[in-house]
């Protein structure tokens, strides 16, 4: 009787297993997203900082502030991305501080939040790269800063 309880009790690991393998496989990753939900095609990051996610409601509804660190500069001239002039710089940073002012609201001045907000307070500069787009009357927002400096890509992205 042991040795069918054991038997079993494999056979169920395995099930599992393998249900979590192919469940993973069918799952978008991060660049997979980007591109289904907004058409932005970006290369393989060195490695991927979630700073700011929502748990997964019903509805897709959050606020997500991930942080992208490549080990070399990234082309992004043949993209949508802007390259930021003097002219334009207000205008990304505008777009970045309405994400904040909006997540904080929503967040209810979470201090966990602010300190994110503090600890990443990142301003466009001349020659960073900048994406910005937004759909359902501004519902859905995308922004996106690349550091040309540091090699860092920002995304601020708003679903309500």
């Amino acid at each position: 009787m042991k040795k069918w309880l054991i038997g079993f009790c494999v056979v169920i690991g395995l099930f599992f297993l393998l249900a979590i393998w192919v469940l993973s496989s069918l799952l978008y990753n991060e660049y997979e997203v980007l591109e289904a939900n907004w058409g932005i095609k970006l290369p393989q990051a060195t490695e991927v900082k979630d700073l700011l996610t929502t748990e997964n409601s019903f509805h897709g509804d959050g606020e997500w502030f991930t942080l992208l660190e490549y080990s070399k500069p990234i082309d992004l001239i043949e993209s949508n991305f802007v390259k930021l002039s003097l002219e334009e710089i207000a205008n990304a940073n505008n777009k970045i501080a309405n994400f904040q002012r909006r997540t904080l609201e929503i967040r209810q001045n979470d201090k966990t939040v602010v300190d994110v907000f503090k600890t990443y307070d990142v301003k466009a500069e001349v020659n960073d790269y900048y994406y910005y787009e937004e759909r359902n009357n501004g519902f859905d927002t995308i922004v996106l800063l690349y550091k040309t400096q540091t090699q860092q890509l920002y995304k601020y992205e708003w679903h309500q």
